[in-house]
């Protein structure tokens, strides 16, 4: 099943680019987030209600994780868009665990150690590789795009990543509180 889920998921921006023309990236992820934010829903069940019962502080944190769930797949097949399925999704992806990292250096005092600050460095350089290589100059053929077009696609991967890592940040603190496991991603979708 994970290895399944993983292709799925793995290849929806690919899938995306077969969409009818004049469907939008933005409609895209309008349409994925309706349908996973039902399909969420329904296999959390009862827990969906469980923060309901725990207190102020976890619904502030369900609201954010809401949020950030909700702005994600907008801003990840809107980047896929406008600066093609590889720069966007290199970007979302792989700045989340950057943005997890932040978040937890900012909220919890999380130290960040050298390796982890390299590993970032490199992988930040390798992305930029990426993006200037997407960048063509005019051809406008599959997975190339002009210079703002990727400029603003990076930038909406750079949201669709650190909400990604706001919303597992968020999934992370309600389990810690205590509630069941499907509960953040049922109440945090619906």
């Amino acid at each position: 099943m994970i290895s399944v889920a993983a292709t799925m998921w793995g290849t929806t921006g690919t899938a995306a680019t077969f969409a009818p023309p004049g469907a939008s990236g933005l409609s895209i992820g309008a349409a994925t987030m309706g349908i996973g934010a039902l399909v969420l829903v329904a296999m959390a069940g009862r827990s969906v209600v469980a923060p309901l019962r725990a207190g102020h502080r976890s619904l502030v944190v369900v609201a954010l994780g809401a949020a950030a769930i909700a702005i994600y797949p907008l801003a990840l097949y809107s980047s896929m868009s406008l600066a093609g399925v590889a720069v966007g999704t290199v970007v979302s992806i792989g700045s989340s665990p950057v943005f997890a990292a932040l978040l937890e250096r900012v909220i919890d005092g999380t130290r960040l150690a050298r390796r982890w600050m390299l590993a970032t460095v490199v992988s930040v350089l390798g992305a930029c590789l990426l993006v200037l290589a997407g960048i063509d100059g005019g051809s406008h053929g599959p997975g190339t795009s002009t210079g703002a077009a990727t400029a603003v696609g990076v930038g909406l991967g750079l949201i669709a990543g650190a909400t990604y890592a706001g919303y597992s940040f968020a999934a992370r603190r309600l389990i810690q509180a205590g509630l069941p496991p499907a509960a953040p991603w049922g109440s945090c979708s619906g």
